[in-house]
């Protein structure tokens, strides 16, 4: 059975996808990460989650920014990235912090819409996080701007501020399980 950096839920029961018993098995942090690879490059079709991410998040555009807000009312830059992720079924820690254990590095030249691009700001760590939607655009929780919003991951403030990008790769099992094979 496949196992998963994050629970996702299709239907009643969370699916695990990286977390396996070979997984957890290995002891050298680099053959954790080949297995990974492995997984992620396995030509399986992406689930519709992945597809749908960035619509998920052009539907918050406008929500006004408030630190530490978690509601339509206002909610910060990882409380958006928890509630975009929440509506396509996977669940997320609340922080930037934390959210950036998850998933596996993407370099700038590779982002894919959906990617997670994580930022410091007020601190050394991930303090700022936002969700790649194509053609050098990320979409986020700004407090400058005071409201999610579109913005350049190009300009000066985030080329200086980048920390690195990650992707969630989960599948839907059923995508993996042929019809002929059920």
């Amino acid at each position: 059975m496949l196992a998963a950096v994050v629970g996702v839920s299709y239907g009643k029961e969370p699916v695990q996808i990286f977390e396996n018993d070979y997984y957890n098995s290995l002891k050298v942090r680099y053959a954790k990460e080949k297995y990974k690879a492995v997984m992620v490059d396995d030509g399986i079709p992406a689930p519709s989650f992945q597809r749908s991410i960035v619509d998920f998040a052009i539907g918050l555009l406008g929500i006004q920014y408030r630190f530490g807000g978690e509601s339509i009312w206002g909610m910060d830059c990882s409380a958006f990235v928890q509630k975009v992720y929440a509506m396509a079924g996977i669940d997320l820690p609340r922080t930037a912090r934390y959210q950036a254990k998850y998933g596996m590095y993407v370099s700038r030249e590779n982002l894919q819409p959906g990617d997670l691009l994580f930022f410091r700001t007020y601190a050394r760590f991930p303090s700022h996080v936002g969700i790649y939607i194509g053609e050098g655009k990320m979409i986020h929780a700004s407090s400058a701007g005071k409201r999610i919003m579109i913005s350049d991951i190009d300009k000066d403030f985030y080329l200086r501020n980048f920390l690195f990008a990650k992707r969630l790769f989960l599948y839907d099992p059923e995508e993996i399980i042929g019809e002929d094979e059920k």
